[in-house]
């Protein structure tokens, strides 16, 4: 059994006047009890506090996550940056060292063609030859130039060749690392992308832990409304014997002042997070304006709660008790007695309304009824 369902058949069964003498001996174990309720809420609200400090802890972590993972990806991008630019160094260098190749092999090409033109003097025929003539000795210079010249041309072709080799394997393991970070990329994002969805998953829930927890624990707090009138009328009932000289409303439904002006907001009944509905109806009006109390009555509660703000409650007798919250400042304290139209406070927005409204709330026997039945027709 819930604890409002509880308390309203609690309250129905010990509110009531003859029921409550009839039963004076057991009064002090009924108190307890009550008392006792509101301890096992009180840790009930201890316990979902800390659920919700171990979702905050659990979102910190996945936050951390996704700045491991976004460190990572943006590592991996430098590197990536990196490699690109030396990959297009080292190709601008093959480009140059395939040119100069070129260069070399048409002039190794050219001094093979020459010496192929001059075949009918053979340098070894020159070497053999016993008669030195001027022809001859040139012809000597001019081979050995050429076979220098050849050699030279051969050299500079083969440290060409081992050049574009090395730098062809720097190209491959280029592009294999650049394969490898692009891998490590994807990965990595993949990983990226799965923490903010486990963050998302994690805000969502923290925020309808919050939701939950923070409507549940205003009702919970309407509910000690009912326990403190429950409280104040058996301690009365057992200090007086004589009947309380509040009546109730039973005679003035449908006659009852409207407790300030303004427009209808939410209706009771209707549908607010959930499976919960207002228990109550919202005027907007404008702040600072009037609340009256809707009929006389002793004032059992004037404070702030969670979610309602300043929030003053009535308890008119009989079981019947009425509720203004969210306003500006409270004019009466607990213990007070008032008149029907007196006011009682200003309408305001405390309880973190974005705009001046009042929220009134009637009671009988800790079982919320529509106020539109028993109010005035505007």
């Amino acid at each position: 059994m819930s604890f409002t369902v509880f308390i309203a058949l609690l309250l129905g069964s010990v509110i009531s006047p003859q029921l409550a003498i009839a039963q004076t001996p057991n009064s002090d174990k009924q108190l307890t009890d009550i008392q006792n309720k509101i301890s096992k809420q009180k840790q009930l609200l201890q316990h979902q506090k800390k659920q919700q400090q171990q979702l905050t802890n659990q979102l910190k972590q996945v936050e951390q996550q996704v700045a491991a993972s976004a460190t990572a990806l943006h590592k991996t991008k430098q590197k990536q940056q990196r490699a690109l630019k030396k990959q297009s160094q080292l190709e601008q260098q093959q480009q140059q060292l395939l040119s100069q190749r070129s260069k070399q092999q048409l002039t190794l090409s050219k001094q093979i063609k020459s010496a192929y033109m001059t075949g009918g003097n053979d340098l070894v025929k020159l070497l053999l030859n016993q008669q030195q003539s001027n022809k001859n000795e040139r012809l000597l210079g001019y081979y050995q130039y050429l076979n220098k010249a050849r050699i030279n041309s051969l050299n500079e072709l083969k440290q060409t060749q081992l050049k574009l080799e090395k730098l062809t394997t720097a190209l491959n393991s280029s592009v294999l690392q650049l394969n490898k970070l692009a891998t490590v990329q994807q990965q990595e994002q993949k990983t990226l992308e799965k923490d903010k969805t486990k963050r998302t998953q994690s805000l969502k829930k923290l925020a309808q832990s919050y939701k939950t927890s923070s409507k549940k624990l205003e009702q919970y707090q309407l509910s000690e409304l009912d326990i403190n009138q429950l409280l104040l009328q058996a301690k009365q009932q057992k200090a007086a014997s004589q009947p309380k000289p509040l009546t109730g409303l039973a005679k003035a439904k449908g006659r009852l002042p409207r407790p300030t002006k303004g427009s209808l907001v939410y209706k009771f009944g209707q549908k607010r997070l959930g499976q919960l509905r207002w228990k109550g109806i919202t005027i907007r009006g404008k702040e600072g304006q009037s609340v009256n109390a809707i009929h006389h009555g002793k004032v059992i509660y004037s404070d702030w709660i969670k979610g309602f703000g300043l929030v003053l409650a009535i308890d008119h007798g009989n079981g019947y008790m009425s509720l203004y919250g969210h306003n500006q400042a409270l004019l009466k304290n607990a213990g007070e007695h008032v008149n029907a139209n007196e006011q009682i406070a200003l309408l305001g927005q405390s309880g973190g309304q974005s705009q001046p409204s009042l929220y009134f709330e009637m009671r009988f026997k800790g079982k919320a009824i529509n106020p539109q039945s028993w109010l005035k027709s505007s």
